[in-house]
C-alpha cells in the first residue's frame, strides 16, 4: 500500500516538474510572490513555514534553510504552488475549510487528519497550543480562546482556532483560509497542506515539551 502511494506521488512530482519546466520561470515567481535567480537555470526561493526551501532548474535539487529533509509531498506542494498561483493578492474575509468551494463534502476527512489532532492534543491547554505556533513563526489572532495565523507559503496564510473545552462543552478547533487558496493550490492539496501544518505544530510541541512530563502530543 505505501508502495504504491509512493509510486503515485512520484508520477504527479514528475509530472509537475515537466510542467513547470515549460512554464515562464519569471512569470510563475511573480504570480507566486517569491523571488528567483536565473535566465535560463534558475534558483528558485520559497518560505515554507518557518524554513526557506530552495532548489534549481532543471535539476530539481531541494534544500532547507533549516537542513532538515524536503519530503516528496512537500515538493509536490512547492510545484503545485508554484504552477498554480494567479498572482491574486490575499486579503479577504477569511472562509472555513468547508466553504471553500468545491471541499463541503471532504470536510469529514479534513476533520479527521487536520482538526482533530489538535483538538485531542491541546483541547484543554490554550498556552501550549499558542507556543507551539508561536515558535513556528505565526501571529497571535482575537478569535476562540486563542488564535494565530501560520504563513505557510507566501500566499497561504492558514488561521488555527481553540476553543478550550470545560464541563459543560468538549474542545473545538477550526481553521480559516483566504479565500484566494484555489487560486493558488488545486483543492486535493488544501487539506494536504493543512495536515502538514498540524503535523509541524505537534512536533513543536513534542519539542519543547518532551522533558516535562506533562503532555501526549
Amino acid at each position: 500500500m505505501q508502495v504504491t502511494k509512493q509510486k503515485v506521488y512520484k508520477k504527479v512530482y514528475d509530472m509537475a516538474c515537466e510542467e513547470l519546466l515549460r512554464a515562464d520561470f519569471q512569470e510563475r515567481c511573480e504570480a507566486a510572490g517569491i523571488s528567483c535567480q536565473g535566465s535560463s537555470d534558475f534558483i528558485i526561493a520559497i518560505p515554507f513555514f518557518d524554513e526557506v526551501i530552495t532548489f534549481s532548474t532543471p535539476g530539481f535539487i531541494f534544500k532547507s534553510s533549516k537542513d532538515a529533509n524536503v519530503t516528496l509531498v512537500s515538493k509536490i506542494i512547492l510545484l503545485h504552488y508554484l504552477i498554480s498561483a494567479s498572482g491574486a493578492k490575499p486579503g479577504g474575509e477569511l472562509i472555513p475549510y468547508e466553504d471553500i468551494p468545491g471541499l463541503r463534502h471532504y470536510f469529514p476527512v479534513y476533520e479527521k487528519r487536520v482538526l482533530k489532532p489538535l483538538q485531542t492534543a491541546f483541547g484543554n491547554d490554550r498556552y501550549a497550543f499558542l507556543e507551539a505556533g508561536l515558535s513556528l513563526g505565526a501571529i497571535q489572532q482575537e478569535y476562540g480562546d486563542t488564535s494565530f495565523t501560520l504563513q505557510v507559503l507566501p500566499r497561504i496564510p492558514i488561521t488555527f482556532i481553540l476553543w478550550e473545552g470545560d464541563e459543560e462543552f468538549p474542545p473545538l478547533l477550526r481553521t480559516l483560509f483566504d479565500p484566494t487558496i484555489p487560486a493558488y493550490l488545486p483543492l486535493e492539496d488544501i487539506v494536504v497542506i493543512s495536515k502538514l501544518a498540524t503535523t509541524r505544530i505537534l512536533k513543536e510541541a513534542r519539542l519543547k515539551h518532551a522533558n516535562d512530563g506533562l503532555y501526549n502530543f
